[in-house]
């Protein structure tokens, strides 16, 4: 249909735009935070499965965390990195969370056996006069025994006891012996005849529970 302006002269309408039929959404874009949250879970796992290093994991495990849930609340974008970012960040920390309760259970089994304490006895026999040099938790001590001899004291489950004895240079004769005992079981024993026998014994708690 055409229309005449002012001075006649007749002109064409204006066409009219046609509407769109629903609204066209935002594309979506790229999520930093959530590439970052992914990359931090990453290295968080791989972390978290080596003792000790497992501690990384709970730095950068939280942090995965954090991103993960800023990229996953952000509009117009891609969740997919920073769900699986979140996801691998609360993973790396129970991990490592679990390693550390292992090794710390070690570590205390391994003080507690190393230091707990016991009964040692020294026990040494001769058929004349003998010197006896022998452990103390101050050091080591002497004695000199002319018959059967026998010592007690406390020691920690890893200290090292010995005890040396030796028999009187001028007994051609001279028989001397000597035996750890460990919480009543034997952990060392030896003898020696003759002029200067001497007889040596050494050991500590380690192991002696298996014999």
């Amino acid at each position: 249909m055409s229309t005449f302006n002012s001075q006649g002269t007749a002109h064409a309408d204006a066409p009219t735009p046609a509407a769109a039929p629903y609204p066209v959404a935002p594309a979506s874009k790229g999520n930093g935070w959530g590439i970052a949250a992914l990359v931090l879970g990453i290295v968080a796992v791989v972390f978290s499965f080596i003792p000790v290093m497992g501690v990384v994991a709970f730095i950068l495990g939280p942090l995965a965390v954090l991103f993960g849930i800023i990229g996953a609340t952000r509009k117009f974008t891609k969740k997919g990195a920073a769900i699986a970012g979140l996801v691998l960040g609360i993973l790396s920390i129970a991990i490592a969370a679990i390693w550390m309760a292992v090794l710390s259970a070690a570590v205390s089994s391994a003080d507690k056996a190393l230091n707990s304490e016991h009964k040692v006895e020294y026990v040494v026999t001769t058929n004349g006069k003998a010197s006896v040099s022998y452990w103390t938790s101050g050091g080591s001590s002497n004695e000199d025994v002319t018959t059967a001899w026998k010592k007690e004291q406390t020691v920690k489950n890893s200290d090292f006891v010995s005890l040396v004895v030796t028999g009187d240079y001028s007994n051609a004769a001279a028989a001397v012996g000597c035996e750890i005992l460990f919480d009543g079981k034997s952990i060392s024993k030896n003898s020696g005849t003759g002029q200067g026998a001497m007889a040596s014994c050494s050991g500590s708690g380690l192991g002696a529970n298996k014999k």
